[in-house]
């Protein structure tokens, strides 16, 4: 059989980033997926002659990860900025702008306009008040968003900014997601600077980016499918191999020439096949990393922190209503959790925010508009039903835009389910990926090293985001 340099699992974009890194360096590549198409989270779909995201719908900025990558694979020339730098909060009877001198919500400027528009006059006054608050104040190890911002700049800072934006951008609730996991320097950044406030103010600075929640990012026409076609393309144009259609089904080591050995199925079902490499790369969720490695690897993968995903039910509606092209929620809507009339979590008016998808739909119709609301689980983790749709998502786009459901007119819609993608980070979830990193360092590199070469990357080890996958998936295939 013979031997390819490096075999990766998972043809998400850090599969492909991973497979794309070593490629370049030489390395003879083959990335096999299950699906039957490359990207994951990070694909499109066409309604109405309109390409729309049906994952991802853009990238931060401020830093130099993707806006490298981009520039990397060619796409530079077809990366745009939203249309307009606002967004909303919205619940049953008020609305108000996210503030934009902020991370996450929390204000680097507490008593500024908007803030207090947002908390209140004695709400912004208790977050003002986070300078007095001491240093060492709710930054351990295992702090939540929840109780680092409650200790920190009080509770309608919690209730009114960073719950609707950790709930409506990350899909998590801050009482259980690690502050270190989607910041992970800030509470250091707290006891050296002396106030969440000043360490807020030098985020702010370091990303060169002032806006509001969800403004601060960089898209791609016509889609963001863009980025993983791209990628797959130069895989290819250096000498690499990407399977569609080709799920794992095990896998062993082999200590006699330290290899891996892969085990796949076909796309006709009936057959398999079997692919040996000298580095393995697993780039799916943890759940399935932990299955692969139980029998050839069962130390590492006790050793992998399975974070639990909340699963995304997205809504797609076109809607042909020319009256919403005055942009009356700017370029999206986050969803205050204490409303009991809008069960979406947020909304973003895609043919607002973004001026190539206004183009798109302006020339399948005039008029015509794209929004996309997305949906957590309820109380209960189930998703709204599937039948509700698209009645529910009409609803909660008229209740956001201040209309009735009669008002507006649907030309098409469609719903997409998500349910692994979007990671909630607990406590002792960044102490568990450095005991991971450790094993792999120690049982998997280098001549003594009992197992072949392994690596593991995806969002669950990374961060979510594609920021954040991609500085990490680049650094870890480089070395």
């Amino acid at each position: 059989m013979h031997t390819i340099d490096t075999v990766v699992i998972g043809g998400g974009v850090s599969g492909l980033i991973y497979a794309r890194e070593r490629a370049l360096k030489g390395d003879q590549v083959l990335v096999v997926e299950a699906q039957d198409n490359v990207g994951g989270a990070v694909w499109s779909h066409t309604l109405q002659g309109i390409e729309t995201n049906t994952g991802a719908e853009a990238f931060a900025i401020g830093r130099d990860a993707m806006l490298g990558l981009v520039k990397d694979l060619g796409l530079k020339d077809r990366m745009v900025a939203p249309a307009t730098g606002s967004s909303f909060i919205v619940g049953d009877d008020r609305a108000y702008a996210s503030p934009r001198n902020a991370v996450f919500g929390m204000p680097a400027k507490p008593l500024a306009k908007d803030v207090r528009e947002a908390l209140g006059f004695w709400g912004a006054v208790r977050a003002w008040r986070e300078r007095f608050v001491p240093a060492k104040r709710a930054t351990g190890d295992d702090v939540t968003v929840a109780e680092f911002v409650r200790a920190r700049y009080g509770k309608a800072v919690l209730e009114r900014l960073v719950t609707p934006i950790i709930r409506g951008v990350h899909s998590a609730d801050p009482e259980k997601l690690e502050l270190r996991a989607v910041m992970p320097r800030l509470a250091e950044r707290v006891q050296e600077l002396g106030s969440a406030r000043k360490a807020i103010e030098e985020i702010l600075d370091q990303r060169g980016v002032r806006s509001s929640s969800g403004s601060a990012v960089h898209s791609l026409t016509p889609s963001m499918a863009e980025l993983p076609k791209a990628l797959a393309r130069d895989i290819e144009a250096h000498g690499g191999r990407i399977f569609t259609h080709t799920p794992v089904l095990g896998l062993r080591a082999s200590s006699e020439d330290r290899t891996w050995i892969i085990t796949a199925a076909t796309q006709a079902a009936a057959f398999t096949r079997e692919f040996k490499a000298r580095t393995l790369v697993i780039a799916t969720g943890p759940e399935f990393a932990r299955h692969l490695l139980s029998a050839p690897a069962p130390d590492i993968a006790d050793l992998i922190p399975v974070a639990p995903a909340t699963p995304v039910r997205l809504a797609t509606l076109v809607l042909d209503n020319p009256e919403l092209n005055a942009k009356p929620r700017g370029n999206g809507v986050l969803v205050d959790p204490a409303a009991t009339t809008i069960r979406a979590k947020a909304m973003t008016h895609a043919s607002a925010k973004w001026e190539h998808i206004h183009r798109a739909a302006e020339a399948s119709k005039p008029g015509r508009n794209v929004v996309r609301l997305s949906y957590n689980p309820d109380a209960d983790g189930s998703l709204p039903d599937a039948e509700r749709f698209p009645e529910l998502a009409i609803h909660d786009a008229a209740a956001i835009f201040g209309l009735q459901a009669s008002d507006l007119t649907v030309a098409d819609w469609a719903l997409t389910d998500w349910t692994g993608t979007m990671r909630q980070s607990g406590p002792g979830h960044t102490a568990a990926l450095k005991a991971l990193a450790e094993a792999l360092e120690t049982q998997t590199r280098g001549a003594d090293a009992p197992l072949p070469h392994l690596e593991l990357t995806g969002a669950w080890r990374a961060g979510n985001g594609l920021e954040a996958i991609t500085r990490f998936t680049r650094e870890l295939a480089s070395r």
